[in-house]
């Protein structure tokens, strides 16, 4: 029996099976390894972020004791810096230091574009 197009896409879904008709596009099919190429560009695979560089050097920017009670968590926008602090007076000791702070991420490569610092407890 046959039905209208509109009946047999509700009988499939009744069913819970895919309509035969598909409104999927038709693409070209590219090679596996221009696929990968194009991930390892698309999300910087293999590449050192500007998170890497100011992680591996934060001792240095914020001090040996201070270092271990805080940490960089994340670049915002490709220009501001968030930092998690254990507590709230340290928080604040952060906030005097923001710029000095900022100099030294500034000065290291691939962090010329960090233009603020924000500071959070957390």
């Amino acid at each position: 029996m046959k039905f209208s197009s509109q009946a047999e896409t509700l009988i499939a879904d009744l069913r819970n099976v895919p309509d035969e008709r598909t409104t999927a596009l038709i693409r070209d099919i590219i090679p596996l390894d221009n696929a990968v190429e194009v991930i390892f560009e698309r999300y910087k695979i293999g590449r050192a972020s500007v998170e890497d560089t100011i992680m591996s050097q934060w001792r240095d920017i914020v001090g040996e004791q201070t270092a271990h009670r805080c940490r960089p968590h994340k670049i915002v926008d490709g220009k501001r810096l968030v930092i998690i602090t254990a507590n709230a007076t340290l928080r604040q000791e952060l906030d005097f230091r923001k710029k000095d702070i900022l100099r030294k991420v500034r000065a290291l490569p691939q962090c010329e574009n960090v233009r603020d610092i924000v500071v959070r407890a957390g």
